[in-house]
């Protein structure tokens, strides 16, 4: 999720606040997806050639109504944020994720990671990530994920760590839903 919206997340109640040293930023929840690609389709893959898949956790911030810190309100900047985590495909059934937590420490201090990111200014490695799935309604999970970064705005680590914490209600996608790869190919060819 590159901070553009692909028109497939769900948008209900939530929030994504980034606790800072200088205050929290606060956002509602835009957009939010629990999508699972199969390693044929970007996937990270699993035991097994083509049978491995990876649930990525994806959302995005509403910039209506923010509530920002000083030394970032003038950018007007939309924080967005996405872990991916490899597991069986059975394991990525919609009803198998709730009540599970997943833990993805990130990469080390200094290196990049394509796995989980938090984009601000730039992307910076999420590390520390929990990500809990508490429950589900129809295709809609609520979860609950925290996670830690470089500060949004100082990145020679001069400043603590920002904190993320975002809760809310996700929309569940499966790339073998033929009602999703609809939806996608019509975000696509509307851009």
């Amino acid at each position: 999720m590159t901070g553009e919206s692909r028109g497939d997340g769900a948008e209900a109640g939530g929030r994504f606040v980034l606790h800072r040293f200088n205050g929290d930023e606060v956002y509602r929840l835009g957009e939010a997806v629990v999508r699972v690609l199969r390693s044929d389709e970007g996937g990270a893959g699993g035991e097994g050639a083509g049978r491995g898949v990876t649930v990525w956790f994806e959302a995005l911030a509403d910039p209506e109504g923010a509530r920002r810190c000083a030394d970032t309100a003038e950018a007007g900047m939309v924080p967005s944020a996405e872990v991916g985590v490899g597991m069986a495909e059975a394991e990525a059934d919609i009803d198998r994720l709730v009540g599970r937590t997943f833990l993805m420490p990130g990469v080390p201090e200094g290196e990049d990671s394509a796995l989980s990111l938090l984009y601000y200014f730039e992307h910076e490695p999420l590390r520390a990530n929990r990500i809990t799935v508490v429950s589900r309604d129809g295709d809609r999970l609520r979860l609950r994920w925290t996670g830690e970064c470089d500060d949004v705005n100082f990145y020679d680590g001069s400043k603590p760590p920002t904190r993320i914490e975002v809760e809310g209600d996700f929309l569940y996608r499966d790339s073998r839903d033929p009602a999703a790869t609809r939806s996608r190919e019509g975000a696509e060819g509307s851009g």
